[in-house]
């Protein structure tokens, strides 16, 4: 039930921030952000938001709608959660990646729409932010903290020896398959990377113990 009304709300707010954000001719979409609705506060329980482990507050978070160009070039407007000491830089970057005209996105979720299952998140090349998890290696993920995006994971994996994920970003995990002309690939110097080194968020494509493409952080790893 809860996940049935999730969907109408997203739905519903959606179409209402498109046409907040929907600008005049030559005119720079925005982005968006205010307090965790209590709705959204409630859908995220046992999902993105878990006891036992010291991650961000609701207080500490905020809801983004973020537009961004799908892989078909269409504007959409996207659902992110972040914390809210970060977000006006978030909108900042996003903006530019959309005004910047090139970058494409799979499509823009929160991870509570899969169960708060990064797994399943990555699997459907899902661009999130807020996860309140910790990392393969046992410590607190930035994500946790809201300090943390990562984007199209598909054709952005992470990679640590022979492991791959997601599987389907097997096809883009060496050097010699990441080159420009590739749809929602991240590649070093283009409006992604430059947007978010700007704002001072470090870039995962650039990790030599392990490599996560798709990974951006604020403040380390």
């Amino acid at each position: 039930m809860a996940g049935r009304s999730r969907g109408r709300r997203t739905a519903t707010s959606a179409l209402l921030f498109a046409a907040l954000l929907a600008p005049a001719r030559g005119e720079t979409q925005r982005a968006s952000y205010g307090p965790i609705p209590d709705d959204l506060w409630g859908y995220m329980q046992g999902r993105s938001s878990r006891v036992g482990l010291p991650c961000a507050t609701r207080d500490e978070l905020v809801l983004m709608h973020v537009p961004y160009r799908d892989f078909d070039g269409a504007t959409q407007t996207g659902e992110l959660v972040v914390a809210r000491r970060v977000a006006a830089q978030v909108a900042a970057i996003f903006e530019e990646i959309h005004a910047a005209g090139r970058f494409r996105i799979y499509q823009m979720r929160l991870v509570d729409d899969f169960g708060g299952d990064d797994d399943k998140s990555i699997a459907a090349n899902n661009t999130s932010g807020f996860n309140c998890r910790t990392t393969d290696h046992g410590g607190l993920s930035k994500h946790a903290l809201g300090l943390a995006i990562d984007i199209n994971p598909v054709q952005n994996p992470y990679r640590e020896g022979a492991v791959t994920a997601p599987e389907a970003g097997r096809a883009y995990d060496e050097p010699h398959e990441r080159r420009p002309g590739v749809t929602g690939i991240i590649l070093e110097g283009d409006a992604v990377t430059r947007a978010f080194a700007r704002h001072g968020w470090s870039w995962g494509g650039r990790w030599t113990h392990m490599i996560d493409y798709q990974h951006f952080s604020y403040g380390g790893h």
